[in-house]
């Protein structure tokens, strides 16, 4: 029986797959290619300092890494925003729930679907579809802690055997290589607020990066407002805020395929 060359990557550890996605060539030079990467446990470090995430939902029942202007902020270099996290003089607070853990029960997908009705969002994918060992909520409250005002799904990247023993409550019994915000939803305007939580709830567990995800277009610009921010170039990580900025607005502004053919993320540095 013929094996497709996808099925044989696949079977293997921390190989490279080159989803040629598109291309145009008779009247410009431009190639869209995804690349996506199959990563042991004992390389996510590597693969974290190297621009690589973890998709939210598995390829062939498999994790899958993407590889994009991943953003992060180093928390060496972090300082809270806020001095303390309140909405309208009261306190916000937050707990951690396993993600498998009364998510439906908490209404989070409601909260989820509201958000995103609110921003304008198109709803092309849920953060309720799949989970990872790794995943985790990020529960946020306001009073009683069955008053949910928004939450994070957040992943955990560690060793696998490490992820298993995870408790709930705290990572500082494992050594992570770093932990991601997936998504964030709220029902109020409290993003900043939470953000500082989550950033500073890293920074007590001894997590050395907490990652932001893609940062692209004038909605990612924000990710940029905290101190120790990095981008990922492509070949290193940047701490030019001006220039990330500058590109997020740049992405913002292209609508044509003609005008990709002019850049190159490498090779521009203004």
């Amino acid at each position: 029986m013929a094996v497709s060359h996808l099925d044989m990557i696949l079977s293997t550890v921390m190989q490279v797959i080159w989803d040629h996605t598109f291309g145009k060539q008779e009247n410009m030079d431009l190639v869209i290619c995804r690349p996506m990467a199959i990563v042991s446990h004992d390389e996510e470090g590597f693969a974290l300092d190297q621009g690589w995430l973890a998709l939210d939902h598995p390829v062939r029942d498999q994790e899958v890494w993407y590889q994009s202007r991943s953003t992060r902020v180093s928390l060496n270099q972090y300082r809270p925003r806020f001095s303390r996290a309140v909405y309208q003089g009261k306190e916000i607070k937050y707990k951690i729930i396993d993600a498998t853990e009364m998510v439906k029960l908490l209404n989070l997908p409601i909260i989820y679907k509201r958000y995103m009705k609110r921003k304008g969002f198109k709803e092309d994918y849920t953060p309720f579809a799949n989970y990872h060992k790794r995943d985790q909520f990020m529960i946020f409250y306001i009073g009683t802690a069955d008053n949910i005002v928004g939450f994070t799904k957040q992943k955990v990247y560690a060793e696998y055997d490490q992820l298993a023993d995870l408790s709930v409550d705290s990572v500082n019994t494992i050594e992570a290589s770093g932990v991601e915000s997936v998504i964030h939803a709220n029902t109020i305007s409290i993003g900043a607020q939470c953000l500082d939580l989550e950033l500073q709830w890293a920074k007590e567990n001894s997590i050395p990066y907490y990652y932001l995800g893609s940062g692209y277009e004038k909605s990612s610009e924000y990710k940029a407002n905290w101190r120790g921010f990095e981008w990922w170039t492509g070949t290193k990580w940047n701490v030019n805020k001006r220039q990330y900025r500058r590109l997020c607005r740049r992405d913002s502004r292209l609508n044509e395929f003609s005008a990709l053919g002019k850049f190159s993320l490498i090779s521009d540095n203004s």
